[in-house]
């Protein structure tokens, strides 16, 4: 493992952390919290103010289990001092991975002296499972647009236009962006650069900041959008970005997001965490959605209640992302379109240039023409005649 932290600054002078120190450093105590409960040193308490507030809840977590059980059979002792012991923390994901060391002192009380991240998380994995939710500065490296029909080479172009670069605890950039399922991390730099030129065009965007929705594969990728869906409760996922946008608020940081996909079902689920644990209007950021596996007049009213404003949504009619999964058109012709084309969206014969959901959706002439392009004449005539039928009438 590769430890680091923000550096030893007056290491060894150590105090109980109350209210107003966490104030002043901007750490959100829990509710129940009592002042003193805990003794972090210096170090350990500016790392802790370091953290976003989500990575501070999880690892407040921790020292509130380290101070009722110090002796837990999750710590080892220190192999240099036998007074010291270390803690891994409990997060269930294996990509979490925070390094708690802590000693006791004269007076019985627990002392956390330095908190640790193991940096090796970070990055491009070859598990993609290993990937830990983070947001990294994604730079653009040419200037490939997918503004139309555009050809496999230029597609394999788009590829290399946005790099992921430095992880950052706090959105940095002027845009966004959340992405979807089955992205490892360097597929989710260069799509949803895509997204966010496609989304914000007149920008000129040179860079923007990935929310890094890592993937687990798709059928545990799946239990997660159902569960965000479904629960009370929502995935660590979103309660991250939920604090993501708090501090955003609170900075008055304005943002421009686009989410895709799955990035939409996370998006909305943080906006609920958002509601019932920070409260406030989210009035200097707005979003788009692409491919939304949210349902959008749910996702706009609630957006709308917290001063968020949605200013686009582009869903492929084809697609059964939004179709069926967002419940956005649940129409019997939708669902045969859907059932028509979703080979195009997973299976052997899904490739961006012709899924109606990886890429942005242009308008129902484009994707036609994208067919076309690639030679899908057969889905090509389908798209036809849904535009025979469908086009110019209300």
């Amino acid at each position: 493992m590769s430890w680091m932290h923000t550096g030893k600054v007056q290491a060894f002078n150590y105090s109980g952390l109350d209210k107003s120190l966490a104030q002043e450093h901007g750490i959100r105590l829990p509710s129940q919290y009592l002042n003193n409960h805990w003794q972090l040193t210096h170090q350990a308490l500016l790392m802790l103010a370091s953290l976003n507030d989500y990575d501070q809840q999880q690892v407040m977590k921790e020292i509130d289990y380290i101070t009722r059980f110090p002796n837990s059979t999750y710590s080892t002792k220190h192999s240099l001092n036998p007074f010291r012991r270390i803690y891994r923390t409990r997060y269930p994901f294996r990509s979490y991975h925070y390094l708690l060391e802590y000693k006791t002192n004269g007076a019985g009380q627990v002392v956390i002296d330095d908190i640790y991240f193991d940096r090796n998380v970070l990055g491009t994995k070859n598990n993609i499972a290993n990937e830990r939710t983070t947001l990294y500065n994604v730079s653009r490296e040419s200037n490939a647009n997918y503004n139309g029909p555009t050809p496999s080479d230029g597609i394999k172009t788009l590829t290399g236009a946005w790099i992921a670069r430095e992880a950052v605890p706090h959105v940095q950039t002027e845009h966004a962006a959340v992405n979807g399922m089955q992205n490892e991390l360097n597929k989710a730099a260069w799509l949803m650069g895509v997204h966010a030129q496609a989304a914000y065009s007149a920008d000129g965007i040179a860079g923007y900041t990935l929310f890094h929705n890592p993937s687990d594969g798709w059928k545990l990728d799946l239990a997660e959008c159902m569960f965000d869906k479904l629960s009370r409760t929502k995935s660590h996922n979103a309660q991250h970005l939920a604090a993501i946008l708090s501090h955003a608020q609170k900075s008055g940081k304005a943002i421009k997001w686009v989410a895709h996909s799955q990035g939409a079902i996370i998006f909305n689920a943080a906006l609920l965490h958002y509601r019932a644990n920070y409260g406030g209007r989210l009035t200097t950021q707005q979003l788009a959605l692409h491919g939304s596996g949210a349902n959008v007049e749910r996702l706009s009213q609630l957006a709308a209640g917290l001063g968020m404003k949605i200013v686009a949504v582009r869903n492929n009619p084809f697609d059964l992302v939004p179709n069926l999964a967002g419940g956005n058109d649940l129409s019997a012709s939708s669902l045969c379109r859907s059932i028509k084309f979703c080979g195009l969206v997973f299976g052997k014969d899904s490739e961006p240039g012709v899924s109606p959901h990886t890429l942005p959706y242009l308008g129902i002439e484009t994707y036609k023409e994208q067919l076309r392009m690639f030679g899908n004449h057969k889905k090509a005539a389908q798209v036809q005649r849904y535009i025979n039928k469908h086009v110019g009438k209300s």
